[in-house]
């Protein structure tokens, strides 16, 4: 009979102890259920998302009310799947997609990310994988397409970005590569064509591009080419016309600033106008190819006029305002060699601003685009700080957050956790 009782005794004590529990897992839009042992975490956790998920920054570990994860929570998949030993996650950690397919696979010791990580595609295929150590990317890192071909190869120290970075074109030809130092581009960038022809060149210095660039735009015309000293534009530089693509010009940076004069040249090198600038202000344009068709070659005095571009047959192909030396108010653009209009709006400060009309050469309104403030470089741009202009950062590595593991979970700080 004792024998009995106690076998009864044994079993309601295990079955209080295995009781499912309902906590907040750092927001109310995440409850995970699964046991205690001694108020503590143990065992296999699945966590769930909230159906209609709020807006909010507050944190909460709190006990939940299991009514409200019936009512409210989704729970035919969890969202992730955490192992515990003693209230911190041991083990393996899953993430999943809403439909239930795994999304990334990490390993917990005593709370920390270690070990290999890897994170999926719906699909199945792989996305990414490499190792951690308390929580830091070390080793190389690979991320890939979806169709399982090579995307980057990343090495890290303890975090931080530090060697070779390379990048691939979805069919495995490098793309670009960069050089880095304590997570800083320190060495040789050279990007490719997707045939490998050369399409950006140059050298960083802790962090900051320095000597001889180069970039060319997608007809594999020269976009810019310069020099940078200590991460600012000096000396002599080629740069494309943005509003008129087949044009350049051609002047002296000081201290990251156009200063002096400046011409602007066709693409066979003939010059067209010469502009002057005073730290970084266009100050005046004079008309040289076709000044002959205009009442006063100085389309620009004093940094306001009329500004024109002309092409080798005496079309007009852009004008408009200049004020203080940046575009403003409204501005035509035409057709190759005809008075027909490509397109027409306004500009603020040397950028595009509200609804731009487009035509087809016939007249017709075809497109409207409206135009919203963000920074655009511009011709006549007042300053150029450091990179503005050209910022051969495809992607930063170390802004990588190890996909949702690390993003969900490590700002719970286990350790620290009270009930």
């Amino acid at each position: 009979m004792l024998a009995i009782v106690f076998s009864i005794l044994f079993s309601l004590f295990l079955q209080f102890e295995t009781e499912q529990h309902y906590y907040y897992f750092g927001s109310s839009n995440l409850i995970g259920v699964g046991n205690l042992d001694q108020g503590k975490k143990w065992g296999e956790w699945k966590v769930y998302s909230k159906i209609n998920p709020e807006t909010t920054d507050n944190s909460i570990f709190d006990e939940a009310d299991p009514k409200v994860f019936d009512k409210q929570f989704n729970q035919e998949f969890p969202m992730f799947i955490i192992n515990f030993s003693d209230d911190l996650p041991n083990g393996i950690f899953q993430e999943n997609y809403p439909g239930g397919s795994i999304k990334s696979l990490a390993f917990f010791e005593d709370g920390e990310l270690m070990n290999g990580y890897k994170e999926f595609y719906e699909n199945g295929e792989k996305k990414s994988t490499g190792q951690l150590d308390k929580g830091k990317r070390v080793g190389d890192w690979q991320e890939y397409f979806e169709s399982g071909q090579i995307k980057s190869s990343i090495a890290y120290v303890e975090g931080i970005v530090e060697g070779n970075a390379l990048y691939y074109y979805p069919d495995g030809l490098l793309e670009f590569k960069m050089s880095y130092a304590q997570g800083e581009p320190n060495g040789l960038y050279e990007a490719y064509f997707p045939d490998g022809e050369i399409k950006e060149k140059g050298i960083f210095k802790n962090g900051n591009p320095e000597g001889e660039w180069l970039s060319k735009n997608s007809d594999r015309k020269i976009e810019i080419q310069g020099s940078f000293q200590e991460g600012v534009r000096s000396g002599e530089w080629l740069e494309q016309v943005d509003i008129i693509p087949e044009y350049f010009r051609k002047g002296n940076y000081t201290k990251g600033m156009k200063e002096g004069e400046w011409f602007v040249l066709d693409s066979n090198g003939e010059i067209l106008q010469s502009e002057k600038y005073q730290n970084g202000n266009l100050v005046s344009v004079i008309e040289i190819r076709h000044a002959e068709k205009l009442k006063r070659p100085e389309i620009v005095n004093n940094g306001k006029g009329q500004r024109i571009y002309i092409n080798k047959d005496g079309f007009i192909q852009a004008k408009g305002k200049i004020t203080k030396g940046q575009r403003v108010r409204k501005w035509f653009f035409y057709y190759p060699n005809s008075n027909n209009l490509v397109s027409t709006g306004r500009f603020e400060d040397s950028e595009k601003r509200g609804v731009w009309d487009f035509y087809s050469f016939e007249g017709e309104l075809i497109d409207q685009i409206e135009y919203r403030p963000e920074y655009i470089p511009s011709d006549e741009s007042t300053t150029i700080p450091s990179q503005s202009n050209f910022n051969p950062y495809k992607t930063n590595p170390n802004d990588s957050a190890l996909g949702s593991a690390q993003k969900e979970f490590h700002p719970l700080n286990f350790k620290n956790r009270v009930h």
